[in-house]
């Protein structure tokens, strides 16, 4: 995936949830939410070994594609289905004409957003509240590619929902031990 960009953008993370703090116990949160921005980072060095990095904000993460002239894939720390096919998806829209690509979450903010270049203007555009970037007009009418919906891992049910898929990363389940004795649960696997 040559001349993509890939930023793990915190600014796309939900805000954090106490709930996990309080079923977990705080370390155990603590480190799950450690696992899952791990897991991101290693997405965006697999997507974009050259220019793969984390930001807090758009603005840090423009300021640091300034000279970026290839797509730029921005990924939120906080889902943990982050696989490969997702990035040729997006890539493959962008591809195709979109103007920008979105994976939603189910509360419908985005965990990925993809654009075709570091353009400054359409930076601060997908910076925007979630909900002034899905009214642009600008943005509405150059086409938006939309990608498969993930459910984030930031509260007390996407930990129990998660922790009962059978599809689950071992990785993150192991934070999650407390959630594995019931029948049903990843660990009947």
């Amino acid at each position: 995936m040559s001349g993509v960009a890939a930023v793990v953008l915190y600014a796309l993370a939900a805000p954090r949830d106490r709930g996990l703090d309080d079923l977990l116990g705080t370390p155990g949160a603590t480190a799950l939410r450690e696992e899952l921005a791990l897991g991101a980072r290693r997405w965006a060095s697999r997507v974009s070994p050259d220019v793969a990095f984390e930001a807090t904000t758009i603005g840090a993460a423009s300021m640091a594609l300034h000279d970026h002239d290839g797509p730029v894939l921005l990924v939120a720390p906080d889902v943990p289905r982050l696989d490969d096919a997702l990035a040729r998806a997006a890539l493959a829209d962008l591809e195709d004409g979109a103007l920008v690509v979105m994976a939603p979450t189910a509360d419908g903010t985005p965990y990925l957003v993809g654009v075709p270049r570091a353009d400054p203007e359409l930076l601060d555009r997908v910076g925007a509240p979630f909900e002034g970037f899905a009214d642009d007009p600008a943005l509405r009418d150059a086409g938006v590619g939309m990608l498969r919906s993930e459910r984030r891992l930031v509260t007390p049910d996407d930990a129990r929902a998660y922790a009962a898929d059978p599809c689950a990363h071992e990785d993150l389940l192991r934070h999650l031990q407390p959630l594995l004795q019931f029948p049903g649960s990843a660990a009947d696997r």
